[in-house]
């Protein structure tokens, strides 16, 4: 009975899985046919878009899923041929559709796949892939993987007969325009699914494509102001008549990259995509298709350029977090030694340009290596953070607390004369014989030495001077605190 109960339950997980799978390809055949008809409205000369949104959406499906995409790829491209078929009116016979729709299919799933795979070996030969090196890679997969498919899409065409041959250039509008789509969407579909695929998270070289909940009123007035300036340019560049006009898109560049710098990767890879949008949309309703070109790179120089501006956002928080390595212990949060000494000697100079007093702490916790031996370092670590904590507590906000090493403290008290540091000492030694040893009924007690930073000494020579009191009031008593087993 229990066999056929995980029988069941196996068979019922099976179902779940497979519906899943169904619904995924489902919704993903329908993305790219919807964003193909999309593309086919903005077409400004047969077979050639503005943006082509179907490149973005295979090349990130073939970059998550990997050839099993193309089940669903594939069937779509060859719909979409005969959707030309009947847009175009060419007539051509059943046979030839067919041929010619798995011509396209084909070169367009192997370009799109072929840079989909490289890219995934690329970023994943790296242990821990920088934004840099990932956006790099993916712009020039990105353009090769486009190129690929278009010049072997039209050589597919051509051969079956549903584009003639001509003198006139059109690879570079076709190129253009799919490495549009390719540069404009593909980092949001990455994104999208990488909610569904965790995995995908070590791909992004650090970025996360969480959505965010906050600051939505701050993001739709930024989205706004591109609005604005997408309807200025296009207006105008109808109204003048005048091919310079549509140069001034480039102006768009500026309060993208503020929505780049303020707001998450997914907000800005979303913000992109509308853009995009709006611009090939609005050009082929005001028709002023003749500036096609120049919107076409516009918008894959904006992309890559926001990709680029993906980095800094990145580096800053990984100098942050530097920063902090270097200037905090990483157990107890106090200053290490070094950035303690270099704060206090800032406070000290402040503080003698004010003609306030400056004393200076030193502590460590009497038998703290008995107390390791005896109940191990993991009892020890947590002995120094609830220290860390308790001194926090007793402190005032301007005093600062760095950790020497080992069980040894120090403490900068700016403004305090050597008779209210020495009172402040008492008040800690009184907080710590609150706190209990683990596995004991002692309190924890600790050794100090207090001294008041004289005129014209530095903080390393008061340092000195209160560590030889703190070794003198050691040796002048027994440890209060013991280790048992």
């Amino acid at each position: 009975m229990e066999q056929n109960h995980f029988g069941r339950l196996r068979t019922l997980a099976q179902l779940g899985t497979g519906r899943s799978d169904a619904f995924r390809y489902a919704a993903l055949a329908i993305a790219w046919l919807a964003l193909w008809r999309l593309s086919a409205l903005m077409q400004y000369d047969p077979h050639a878009s503005l943006w082509f949104p179907p490149a973005g959406l295979t090349l990130a499906a073939l970059l998550v899923m990997g050839w099993r995409a193309l089940p669903v790829l594939m069937p779509c491209a060859i719909v979409a041929t005969f959707w030309i078929d009947r847009i175009y009116a060419t007539h051509l016979p059943a046979r030839e559709l067919w041929v010619s729709g798995i011509l396209f299919a084909t070169v367009h799933c192997l370009s799109y796949g072929s840079g989909a795979w490289v890219l995934r070996r690329m970023i994943r030969r790296s242990a821990s892939p920088s934004t840099p090196t990932v956006v790099t890679t993916f712009l020039l997969i990105s353009a090769l993987a486009s190129l690929g498919a278009t010049v072997l899409g039209i050589r597919a065409l051509e051969a079956t007969g549903m584009i003639v041959p001509s003198s006139q250039s059109l690879w570079l509008p076709w190129w253009i325009g799919d490495l549009a789509g390719a540069l404009v969407l593909t980092p949001l579909f990455v994104g999208l699914l990488s909610w569904r695929y965790p995995q995908i998270e070590p791909w992004l070289g650090g970025l996360s494509f969480l959505p965010q909940s906050r600051g939505s009123g701050t993001y739709a007035g930024k989205l706004m102001l591109e609005i604005i300036v997408v309807i200025a340019v296009l207006t105008a560049d109808a109204y003048f008549h005048s091919p310079d006009t549509a140069f001034a898109m480039f102006f768009l560049i500026l309060p993208q990259m503020w929505v780049v710098y303020t707001e998450s990767p997914f907000r800005a890879a979303l913000s992109i995509a509308l853009m995009s949008t709006a611009i090939a949309v609005l050009v082929a309703l005001l028709g002023i298709t003749r500036d096609a070109l120049v919107y076409q790179f516009a918008i894959c120089v904006i992309a890559a350029s926001a990709y680029f501006g993906f980095a800094v956002p990145a580096l800053v928080a990984q100098n942050r977090h530097l920063s902090e390595l270097a200037s905090t212990d990483g157990l107890t949060g106090a200053a290490t030694k070094t950035h303690f000494f270099e704060c206090s000697e800032r406070e000290l100079a402040d503080a003698r340009s004010q003609g306030m007093p400056v004393s200076l702490l030193v502590m460590d916790i009497d038998c703290f290596k008995a107390i390791n031996d005896g109940y191990g370092h993991a009892a020890g670590d947590q002995i120094l953070i609830g220290l860390v904590r308790t001194l926090r507590h007793q402190l005032r906000q301007s005093d600062l607390i760095g950790r020497f090493g080992g069980d040894e403290f120090m403490v900068l008290l700016p403004g305090l004369a050597l008779d209210r540091a020495e009172a402040t000492a008492d008040r800690l030694r009184r907080a710590l014989a609150e706190m209990r040893v683990p596995g004991s009924s002692h309190g924890l007690s600790a050794g100090f030495g207090v001294a008041a930073v004289g005129d014209g000494e530095s903080i390393m020579e008061a340092f000195r001077r209160a560590d030889e009191r703190l070794l003198g009031a050691k040796r002048n008593r027994p440890p209060a605190v013991e280790a048992t087993n």
